[in-house]
């Protein structure tokens, strides 16, 4: 038989399994009341004048006692109502005296001893019906069952598996002053963003908000990658909660927002737009605050946004002493601690100065409980890691990468970091390969083949964790921050992945990371270790980026030939080094092969031509030729066909003053298969003000600029926008009066704080 105590369930959630298992017990339909003021009935069964009347009571916190105090009100209720049997149900364990208790207090005329159902009694009935316990997902969680759910898509595929983290966590979890103030900013607005500092408790509260709206039935999207997934799977009339942690990068401002073309900042306000203009979709983002205010400076469309009005700060006064102390007992209480561990914490009241430090985070406090990280620090000795922890959290991961981790360990994580955090294993694979070696014949330590299997043994779980199908990332945005440091102490951590990287997309991440403030050091190492590093970027700069998989499909490597000869060119000019110079030419003659079989990338080329405009490292008639020569190529990729955001882009650098300019003669053949074949599409993406606006912008500026008429199109998009508007207005928000149960989350303000961690030892015992 189960042996559920059925405290990660809702009272809505405990009445659902009630009703079921009723259900399934008696053979009959059984009517569900809304949660709240019930009047006295939770269900009914009522085929004729006499009815069954089901009670459903869950009684998390103050368990038998608040129940026996509540019945004195609902004994009043029942003898309104007049059943012809009346059933109570409860989360409580009891026994046969506390049903006696019950009875008493309902009345032995109304209410029956086979009637009344504890905690012993559900699980009895699941037990009898296992169908019932496989439907419902927050049981399997309890009880750690094996999941065998067939998902079809690779993106939701990620959203479960982050929704059974959430369940798993959920009883640790303890809500701050935030959480109301971000849930009514989701109710009114739809989106909310998470914003302050590392280890703050960003993701624990963007997952309790999570968790609230799928008990409400929305359906979760976890963006793993950029916003765009997210549009992906939009659904208007879907109840849709969107997902994306740490969205403004994992790394560092202007990794995905705000570089370059700016297409991905908009792209980004276009989601926000489209969710807050649609009923049935939610957005939680979350982000570090340094990086929101380095977004915010690269970037002019996200600060004429107003981002800030939807933004929550979270910060570590937001947590009261309470919370605080709240957010330790859980963690202690559900760790995998010894006994002795937890009593040292114990004696002579300690965790009262752990509670009361003012570098307290939740972060840091999943650390000091997990035994699986400190299974090396010996019970005489846990009371003073603590203590320097508390004195320098970011000793959480540093001292681990100096001091526990294998050479393949460290390998592995630089590896991962030159991917951006997130890689599937066969590019993680090469990627290690290479840098392992490179990094061994460098600092003279030995390699074995099954070197990779074990870097991926040591850090699973503590520093990465497996994503989708066969694929890892780290733990938490914090390692990244990790190992930002270790590269920026260390730089010549970057030349070593520059010389051991396996594909130009990790030059690429450590070049745009070396161009950040305040990373001089790794400018200078690379630099200095030009002759080591020339050679892997020479190799990678022209490898073929044509993968044939068969059956007449092709897939192509990133980046592209432009974007490759931007990084090359921007080598040559900030370290003053010829070697990067020489590699430009016959990197511009791959380019230049690829035109002939394929296609020019519209957007790198544009940057492209806007490095050479700047570059002090090419002469100005070499300079002059290689515009017009990459120019002309964007152009006749344009006239087959384009985006409109690669006609915007263009137009930047191409004169328009001549109308019978060759160049505007094609940009104008461009537009004409925009209007043909391309609007209408881009035009139904379109899902919210914001988003039309955009679009009659860019075809103002093809009018001003091409001398077209858009007329029409934008007559089209005005009827598409009221279309739009009017189909907006028939979805109903159906969110009111659902949450007043939340509002007991903490009813244990009345124990002292050293009476809940006096319980520690019993429970624990």
């Amino acid at each position: 038989m189960p042996e559920y105590d059925f405290h990660q369930l809702s009272p809505y959630d405990l009445e659902i399994l009630a009703r079921d298992l009723l259900q399934a017990h008696w053979g009959v339909t059984l009517e569900s009341f809304k949660v709240g003021r019930d009047g006295g009935v939770d269900l009914r069964y009522a085929p004729g004048p006499d009815k069954t009347i089901v009670q459903v009571k869950h009684y998390l916190r103050t368990g038998l006692n608040g129940l026996l105090r509540d019945l004195k009100v609902e004994a009043v209720k029942a003898r309104r109502l007049q059943p012809r049997r009346y059933v109570l149900v409860t989360s409580v364990s009891l026994s046969p005296s506390n049903k006696d208790e019950i009875i008493a207090a309902i009345g032995a005329d109304i209410l029956k001893p086979m009637d009344v159902l504890g905690a012993g009694d559900l699980n009895n009935l699941l037990g009898q019906h296992p169908s019932i316990e496989g439907g419902h997902f927050k049981l399997w969680l309890a009880s750690r069952a094996i999941l065998d759910r067939v998902i079809h898509n690779a993106a939701v595929t990620l959203s479960e598996f982050k929704v059974q983290q959430v369940y798993e966590k959920a009883k640790r979890y303890v809500a701050g002053n935030a959480y109301p103030e971000a849930m009514k900013m989701l109710q009114e607005e739809r989106v909310v963003i998470i914003a302050g500092p590392p280890g703050v408790g960003k993701t624990t509260l963007a997952d309790l908000l999570l968790y609230s709206h799928l008990e409400r039935g929305y359906q979760a999207v976890l963006v793993q990658r950029d916003i765009k997934e997210g549009a992906r799977l939009f659904q208007p009339g879907v109840r849709q909660i969107f997902y994306f942690d740490d969205f403004m990068g994992a790394t560092f401002s202007g990794d995905r927002y705000g570089a370059g073309t700016g297409v991905d900042d908009r792209a980004l306000l276009d989601f926000i737009a489209m969710v807050r203009a649609t009923p049935t979709a939610r957005l939680i983002l979350t982000t570090r605050e340094h990086v929101y205010a380095q977004a915010l400076d690269r970037s002019e469309r996200l600060r004429q946004a107003a981002l800030g009005d939807l933004r929550v700060l979270l910060a570590m006064p937001s947590y009261t002493e309470r919370q605080r102390a709240c957010i330790l007992y859980n963690h202690l209480y559900f760790s995998d601690l010894p006994t002795a561990h937890v009593e040292e914490l114990l004696r002579d009241d300690f965790y009262l100065k752990i509670v009361k430090h003012e570098k307290f985070n939740p972060r840091l406090i999943e650390w000091l409980s997990s035994f699986r990280r400190l299974r090396t620090v010996s019970v005489e000795h846990y009371r003073a890691f603590v203590e320097n922890l508390l004195r320098d959290p970011s000793e959480i991961w540093r001292h681990a990468y100096e001091q526990e981790l294998t050479e393949a360990g460290r390998s592995m994580l630089l590896s991962l970091w030159s991917l951006g955090g997130k890689s599937w294993e066969p590019a993680l694979l090469a990627a290690f390969s290479e840098l392992h070696a490179a990094r061994a014949a460098r600092h003279h330590f030995s390699t074995r083949p099954e070197d990779f299997g074990l870097g991926l043994s040591e850090l699973a779980n503590s520093f990465i964790k497996p994503t989708g199908v066969g694929g890892f990332e780290v733990i938490d945005p914090s390692v990244l921050d990790l190992l930002n440091a270790v590269i920026r102490t260390a730089p010549d951590n970057a030349a070593d992945i520059v010389a051991g990287a396996a594909g130009f997309d990790q030059i690429g991440k450590v070049w745009t990371f070396a161009k950040a403030h305040s990373n001089g050091g790794v400018l200078a190492a690379l630099g200095q270790n030009a002759w080591r590093v020339t050679p892997t970027v020479a190799r990678l700069a022209i490898e073929h980026r044509r993968i044939d998989l068969g059956g007449g499909a092709a897939a192509f490597r990133s980046p592209s030939y432009e974007r490759r000869l931007v990084i090359i060119l921007e080598m040559a000019d900030r370290l003053g080094s010829s070697q990067f110079l020489e590699l430009f030419a016959p990197t511009m003659a791959r380019l230049v092969a690829e035109w002939q079989s394929g296609q020019a990338d519209i957007n790198d080329g544009v940057e492209l031509l806007r490095a050479l405009d700047v570059a002090n490292s090419l002469p100005a008639t070499e300079v002059e030729v290689l515009h017009r020569l990459i120019l002309g190529a964007i152009l006749i990729e344009a006239r087959t066909g384009c985006r409109v955001d690669e006609l915007r882009e263009l137009l930047s650098v191409v004169d328009t003053t001549d109308r019978a300019a060759p160049a505007v003669l094609a940009a104008q053949a461009s537009f004409a298969h925009i209007e043909q074949h391309g609007f209408y599409s881009e035009l139904r993406e379109c899902r919210s003000d914001e988003q039309f606006d955009g679009l009659i912008e860019d075809l103002e500026l093809f009018r001003d600029g091409l001398g077209v008429n858009v007329d029409r199109l934008i007559e089209r998009v005005e009827e598409a926008r009221a279309e739009f508007e009017e189909h907006a207005d028939e979805y109903a928000d159906h969110m009111q009066d659902e949450w007043k149960e939340r509002s007991r989350f903490d009813r244990d303000g009345d124990r002292s704080i050293s009476e809940m961690f006096s319980s520690l030892r019993g429970d624990r015992d």
